[in-house]
């Protein structure tokens, strides 16, 4: 016997994440998601394992693209006028 893997080292959580989830990594509204989304070219993917009647019409994306919008600085922007529009 080897060692369990951990929860989300291992298949679909590994890899995808849901857009749910996405927001809450990257504090942002469901409209600014989907602004910076086109603007930076990242589109909702479907896993190849997932079965196709488990949560129909939940939109997944790459972990990696989902790291690659946390860093760039038009999300910075996006943040900074949000507080502006807040004042």
């Amino acid at each position: 016997m080897g060692k369990r893997q951990k929860r989300e080292h291992a298949g679909l959580e590994a890899s995808f994440i849901g857009r749910s989830k996405c927001l809450k990594l990257l504090q942002i509204s469901l409209k600014d998601f989907r602004r910076l989304c086109i603007l930076k070219g990242i589109y909702p993917r479907e896993p190849l394992g997932r079965t196709p009647g488990n949560k129909k019409g939940q939109s997944y994306y790459h972990i990696k693209d989902v790291r690659a919008i946390a860093h760039e600085p038009v999300l910075e922007k996006f943040r900074d006028f949000r507080a502006y529009m807040k004042k």
